[in-house]
């Protein structure tokens, strides 16, 4: 192997020599003109821990400089590359006994061929966000390889994909903000402002919305870590690589309903949900927009619990934001001004890096007052965004440092 996992041309397996399937596969997964462009290529249906996923501590320029170094070997061995993807299409593979698995080498081999006719882009970048499971209820005592956590306490990894960014497309980056209110869901159900929600969510299958979803570590965190029904939305240019995000990471939510035997409501579901817009500007059929997702949200304030993390980026965002919220947070399940069995809650996560951010939370929670839904609890936490931290520097704290403001929305 060289760079990355690439394997270098002189050790392509020639078609004469008859290659194994196995090699074969191995080859063409080498040569995806993005390391984390898809699901594994071999008919695998989830994520390795592989050199394909990169560490959510690493930073971003010792990412690029990788497949930086990666797109400048697929430049210079393209003629090579081209020749070799050929001669598996031209081949009728024919010591192969299994058609599917040839079938499947010829797949592969036109999608690596595809990837080379105008894609020169390496900016997508796969990693890995580590979170820790630990339950009241949860006395699965399997082992992990990691010394720091106590043998009651287990590891989940969430695997997301991040696109290249482009134009304003901020949904396609896994801000820190998400991340750190990923960590703290654990401890934040059972705050005075929501632990009234944590049976219904963990054991009645209470659904959640997040809003503003992104690239879905939220969301995806929510189900795995509180067992939730979550449905995750954003804009139609976004849920793509949502809706994708959601699939590699099924069987790690599917493995929460499982523990100890006990049925469970761990599910993640994602789709358009656009601020501010209304049903009746929903009609993709004949005018192609596209603004709710009928299925996942088929009707008004239909949610007892919606998250949010750092959804704020220009001065409209704080009065679209409490539209979308007051339009999808459930109303009082019985008069009670805040005090129900299921009374609803909103929890919104801003990040405060500078005085513009400080000034639209402000606007927000504003906002937020004029339509009657008022902080019933709050604090802060640090955060950090790594993907700005230097390559000298190691561990998720070594980026840009910044307070995140959390509040616990109820209806007045």
């Amino acid at each position: 192997m060289d760079i990355h996992g690439v394997i270098p041309p002189d050790q392509f397996p020639p078609m004469r020599q008859q290659p194994s399937y196995a090699r074969i596969m191995a080859c063409l997964n080498s040569l995806r003109a993005s390391k984390t462009d898809s699901l594994q290529d071999d008919g695998e249906d989830e994520w390795t821990d592989g050199d394909d996923v990169w560490d959510c501590a690493t930073p971003h320029e010792e990412i690029e400089a990788s497949l930086a170094a990666n797109a400048l070997y697929v430049q210079r061995y393209a003629n090579a590359i081209s020749r070799y993807l050929s001669s598996i299409i031209m081949s009728d593979l024919g010591w192969l006994p299994s058609e599917d698995d040839r079938e499947s080498l010829y797949t592969v081999a036109s999608r690596r061929i595809a990837e080379r006719c105008g894609r020169t882009a390496m900016g997508d970048i796969t990693r890995r966000w580590p979170l820790v499971v630990d339950d009241d209820d949860d006395d699965d005592d399997d082992d992990d390889d990691d010394g720091n956590i106590p043998p009651q306490r287990k590891k989940v990894n969430l695997i997301i994909k991040e696109p290249a960014l482009t134009g304003d497309s901020l949904g396609f980056k896994t801000w820190g903000t998400s991340y750190a209110m990923a960590q703290m869901l654990p401890a934040l159900i059972k705050t005075p402002g929501l632990c009234h929600l944590e049976q219904p969510v963990r054991r009645d299958g209470l659904p959640v919305l997040e809003l503003g979803a992104g690239t879905g570590l939220l969301g995806l965190a929510a189900a795995v870590l509180w067992r939730a029904n979550v449905v995750l939305t954003d804009l139609a240019t976004i849920t793509p690589n949502l809706v994708a995000n959601v699939q590699r990471n099924a069987k790690s939510i599917a493995a929460r309903n499982g523990a100890h035997g006990k049925g469970g409501h761990a599910r993640a579901r994602a789709g358009v949900l656009q601020w501010g817009a209304s049903r009746d500007d929903h009609d993709p059929e004949n005018t192609g927009v596209d603004v709710i997702n009928p299925d996942l949200v088929p009707q008004d304030h239909m949610f007892p619990l919606i998250i949010v993390a750092d959804p704020i980026y220009d001065e409209e965002h704080p009065a679209l934001l409490a539209s979308a919220i007051d339009a999808n947070l459930a109303l009082e399940d019985d008069g009670s001004n805040g005090g129900g069995r299921l009374s609803p809650r909103a929890v919104v996560m801003v990040p405060l890096r500078d005085k513009q951010t400080e000034n639209m939370a402000a606007m927000f929670v504003a906002a937020m007052a004029d339509r009657r839904l008022v902080p019933i609890d709050e604090g802060g936490i640090a955060g950090q965004d790594s993907d700005w931290a230097s390559s000298g520097e190691k561990g998720v704290g070594a980026g840009s440092d910044f307070t995140c403001s959390w509040r616990v929305f109820h209806r007045q």
